[in-house]
């Protein structure tokens, strides 16, 4: 069975949430589909309501205008309501067939337009109120119009034109089956409306959808990284492999010419190879401390052995040792007081690794004939080391994030072997034993690292 990568998981994540973003789109178009139809019905009922109230006014009027005994709408009366009694054929209009009173509504408007015709800009002013009352604020537009063909009799804005591509229609309310009138109420562009009807809806879409899309990008983020650490964790491992492949072959090949039969009488030669098999040995236990003391820092473990330490022994020891292992021309000065022991308080161990971290850079940094100038004075409240080379130099952009992790200034032009750390842990132990340090560099020229530890 296959593992699943990295990208495999990019791939469904990358699924799920467009599963999750259509769903959330699916339901925001659903719940826009309900209001929507929500805000039809309650058009239908504004205009109900809107022609109930228009009615009763006309009939008001009419009972004032006409000083005869009001309409009498009760069928079954004896007396009959008008001077010659008019039926109505509704056999035809099933949608009125359980609406008993729409059936009044329409038989009293026929009566009542004959004397007060239905005005649409009463209408108009009817409905306004009523709108305003169930705050919906949007424009409008009341028709009369023939509900079979569509054609529009009259409109409450003769100089209206509607360019809204979103209205909402109510249906076409009967008025007159005699002479095929109907009403229809338009909102023009309720869009506002809707939007915060559905405000609650849309909010908690939008901050579930920036969820998820927060939540994708952090394992985007998740997975970049632990691809980008497989990936220095690997070139870690290499370059580490190589750092200690160097110091083992060179033992290997001293032990190995030890055991000869032409170096076991050759005193010199055998203390030559002893003292470049001890060198050796150093360099593997030193790289071996720094991988531990990296791994320490790292976790905040790394403690300080703080005992009396004289600077000048440390770095003649590291000048012994970088000089007898050369694979360069190189030539290491000290400049410092023959006479004067420069004692502070310090990890030997761990100084030893910073110094010798800049020896060899400067090292590998350079041409073939490497100078390396190596000085102590002291300064007030501490003692100055100086390690200067004639290498490559480093560009002036590049100053400013020398000592950061990672960072690596020549990896582009130079196939030496690093991961950009080596700075790094000069700076941490340095900064660990209360000192400073800088580096001033020229390209073509050359680098001076000073470090400053207090006494």
């Amino acid at each position: 069975m296959k593992l699943i990568t990295p990208i495999h998981i990019t791939y469904i994540a990358a699924i799920c949430l467009l599963f999750i973003l259509g769903s959330q789109a699916y339901l925001v178009y659903d719940y826009f589909q309900t209001t929507r139809a929500g805000l039809i019905r309650e058009s239908d009922t504004v205009l109900e309501e809107a022609f109930k109230k228009d009615l009763a006014l006309r009939y008001t009027q009419s009972s004032i205008l006409d000083k005869k005994t009001p309409i009498n709408l009760n069928l079954k009366s004896t007396k009959p309501a008008f001077e010659k009694r008019t039926k109505y054929d509704f056999s035809n209009r099933k949608d009125y067939k359980n609406n008993i009173l729409g059936l009044l509504d329409i038989v009293m408007n026929i009566q009542i337009s004959k004397t007060i015709p239905l005005d649409i800009h009463q209408m108009d002013s009817i409905i306004s109120g009523i709108l305003k009352s169930r705050g919906i604020n949007t424009n409008y537009m009341i028709y009369m119009l023939h509900p079979k063909s569509g054609k529009i009799i009259l409109k409450s804005d003769i100089n209206y034109k509607s360019t809204s591509l979103f209205q909402i229609s109510s249906k076409y309310l009967t008025i007159d089956i005699i002479n095929d009138k109907a009403l229809q109420l338009v909102l023009v562009n309720p869009f506002g409306i809707v939007i915060k009807r559905m405000s609650f809806m849309l909010l908690s879409s939008l901050i579930l959808s920036i969820i998820c899309l927060l939540a994708f990008r952090a394992l985007y983020d998740m997975l970049a990284r632990q691809k980008k650490l497989v990936a220095f964790k690997n070139e870690f491992l290499s370059t580490i492999a190589h750092e200690l492949k160097r110091p083992v072959a060179s033992l290997s090949f001293n032990l190995d010419c030890l055991s000869a039969p032409a170096f076991i009488n050759n005193q010199s030669k055998r203390d030559m190879l002893l003292s470049k098999s001890i060198n050796a040995t150093t360099e593997l236990n030193s790289t071996i401390n720094m991988i531990v003391g990296l791994a320490k820092l790292e976790e905040g473990l790394l403690t300080l052995d703080l005992k009396p330490i004289n600077l000048k022994e440390l770095l003649d020891e590291l000048k012994i040792r970088f000089i007898s292992n050369a694979v360069k021309q190189i030539e290491i000065e000290t400049t410092y007081q023959a006479d004067k022991d420069f004692i502070i308080t310090g990890d030997a161990q761990l100084l030893s690794q910073c110094f010798a971290n800049l020896i060899d850079n400067a090292i590998k940094y350079s041409d073939n004939e490497v100078l390396i100038i190596i000085s102590i004075c002291e300064e007030a409240g501490g003692i100055k080391v100086s390690v200067k080379d004639n290498g490559l130099g480093i560009p002036e952009a590049k100053l400013p994030v020398i000592f950061d992790k990672y960072t690596r200034v020549h990896a582009d032009i130079t196939k030496v072997n690093g991961f950009g750390i080596g700075l790094n842990y000069v700076k941490t132990i340095v900064e660990k034993h209360g000192g400073t340090v800088e580096v001033k560099s020229e390209p073509g020229k050359g680098s001076e690292f000073i470090v400053l530890l207090p006494k």
